[in-house]
């Protein structure tokens, strides 16, 4: 069994306390500003706490989900906070919520992971730091990443990737509708979390026209959902661990990759 994303995020901090020390056995023996840099890239470690409470962040936020229509009264209206709310919106804010932390994390830990494994100009960029999609599975980006690198990220985690991002993108963007389409069957607790058809296929469409992705790019296997369109939470769980894989490949071959480098650098090959 693969570790978790919490496991691999403990792992890449484990492999950032090593640098300073190796750097520190033999002071002066590369240019200043090298050092300066690499010790830039280690201060990354202070930020990994805080994405393993983004990890907690959104299990709560998927917790929301679980059970939602089953609170729903006479009325529909379900437990919200202190008080109660139509269960449509309270199906809403959860997804919009779940989805918006699980690709914040994404995007962190993709934007320090660049400065490593993407080319200078897509790395370095502050203005649009890398990210999982863009940079690492996207059609024709394989100049933004090391191919070897790009080539088994796509091949492995490409279409739930691409149909989490763009999940998010459409709760986040289009408030979950379009042109009096809604991505749900229905708006009331009877229609649980079932996915409507031009809701599904608009996510698919998205994934492949967009992202450049199609669905035989996952090793999921018999856990794929066969009817996705029967309830959203199930796919949601396949994603998220495919996605979470994804990012603990690209941390953890950073984080490695920076360790080794530092350790060839030095001459303690």
């Amino acid at each position: 069994m693969s570790k978790t994303l919490d496991q691999r995020l403990q792992d890449a901090k484990a492999s950032l306390d090593r640098i300073p020390a190796a750097l520190g056995k033999k002071p002066g023996s590369i240019p200043a500003d090298l050092e300066a840099w690499f010790r830039t890239l280690v201060d990354y470690r202070a930020d990994i706490d805080y994405w393993r409470g983004l990890i907690e962040a959104r299990t709560t936020a998927r917790q929301m989900l679980d059970g939602l229509e089953a609170r729903a009264d006479a009325s529909d209206l379900v437990p919200y906070g202190s008080s109660r709310a139509k269960y449509e919106h309270v199906r809403f804010l959860g997804v919009q919520a779940y989805l918006a932390t699980n690709w914040a994390l994404s995007d962190r830990i993709t934007g320090m992971a660049g400065r490593i494994v993407c080319t200078p100009d897509s790395g370095f960029n502050a203005a649009i730091p890398a990210q999982l999609v863009s940079h690492f599975v996207q059609r024709d980006r394989k100049k933004m990443v090391a191919a070897a690198l790009y080539d088994s990220l796509k091949s492995a985690f490409g279409w739930p990737i691409g149909l989490s991002f763009a999940m998010r993108n459409h709760f986040i963007h289009d408030g979950g509708q379009i042109a009096a389409s809604d991505f749900f069957e229905g708006r009331t607790a009877q229609s649980a979390f079932r996915i409507s058809i031009d809701g599904w296929a608009r996510i698919e469409e998205r994934a492949q026209t967009v992202y450049g992705l199609n669905s035989s790019l996952h090793r999921a296997g018999k856990t794929w959902p066969v009817s996705p369109r029967d309830d959203l939470r199930p796919v949601l769980t396949v994603c998220e661990r495919e996605v979470d894989d994804a990012l603990g490949v690209v941390l953890g071959s950073a984080c490695n990759l920076l360790l080794t480098h530092v350790g060839f650098m030095l001459g303690d090959d």
